[in-house]
């Protein structure tokens, strides 16, 4: 008879789950031996015991520059100031008081201190149209006894920028991607679906056959006679039942993974190592030499 209950313990609950659950485990103890190998390997020089040595290092060879680019001065004009005299007014000055014979769209910016004293002129607009014999006249009302000369910036040629050889060291661990591969969830579904199927069938056949036998004869005063019957019976019966149970197992896991952070322990070592990287003149480097180089 179908016992729900007796076929439902009978399934290996432990065995399915439990090997769904190690397989995770084992997968997860794989990844992180992948992780160690890796590092072992990659990230680190072995002596012939496999004891690491030394981390392994990538020689990187680019040139420095050392002396930065310094465009054309081109020659120019402008004033200075020989006296500074005393008295002036700056924003009378800035609104135009002065005039620069030979020219027509020279604009000048002066600076006075709190005194009066022109201390500064500077060639706002015009540069272009003055020359060595240019001069300056202050036509102000306040303020005297300045005096301001033309003065010449020679043309000073660009200088191009200077380079350097240089040897940067930088371990591999710290520019290559770690796996560090973490099993972020694990999910398994478990279906069962037991079905049984019970069967049964009778059969009943009798079976009656008889026959009769009968006669008579005469003697003397009295008649004799005889009757046989014969009779038979059978009967049979048959009866059958079957019960089959049929289970039905599936089973459905879902794994999620995630590239993890990296262990404190290794993200201390990396940031030693970031520390350890310097550039260094290369032991081959011919000396400074310049080189053109092109305004941005």
């Amino acid at each position: 008879m179908f016992n729900p209950a007796q076929e439902m313990s009978s399934i290996a609950f432990d065995k399915i789950i439990g090997g769904a659950l190690d397989a995770v485990v084992n997968a997860q103890n794989n990844s992180s031996m992948t992780t160690v190998n890796f590092i072992k390997s990659v990230g680190f020089q072995n002596d012939e015991n496999g004891n690491i040595v030394k981390p392994v290092y990538v020689d990187f060879k680019y040139p420095k520059e050392v002396a930065p680019y310094r465009p054309e001065t081109p020659e120019a004009y402008f004033f200075k100031v020989k006296a500074k005299g005393v008295g002036y007014d700056e924003e009378e000055l800035n609104s135009g008081a002065f005039e620069v014979p030979g020219t027509k769209n020279v604009v000048l910016n002066f600076t006075v201190d709190t005194n009066g004293s022109i201390t500064a002129v500077k060639v706002v607009k015009g540069a272009n149209e003055l020359s060595a014999n240019s001069t300056l006249k202050l036509n102000t009302k306040k303020g005297s006894d300045a005096e301001i000369i033309i003065d010449k910036r020679e043309k000073i040629a660009a200088v191009p920028a200077v380079y350097q050889d240089m040897t940067l060291q930088v371990p591999l661990l710290t520019i290559v991607p770690i796996p560090f591969i973490r099993v972020a969830s694990t999910d398994i579904e478990l279906n069962v679906k037991i079905n049984s199927i019970n069967t049964s069938s009778e059969s009943s056949d009798t079976d009656v056959s008889s026959s009769v036998d009968a006669g008579a004869s005469y003697n003397g005063w009295f008649a004799k006679g005889h009757v046989n019957i014969n009779a038979s019976v059978s009967h049979q019966k048959k009866s059958s039942s079957t019960e089959e149970v049929k289970k039905e197992y599936s089973l459905n896991i879902k794994i999620h993974a995630v590239q993890d952070d990296v262990p404190v322990g290794m993200g201390r070592i990396l940031d030693i190592l970031e520390e350890a990287i310097v550039p260094k003149v290369a032991a081959t480097a011919p000396a400074p030499q310049a080189q053109p180089a092109t305004k941005e």
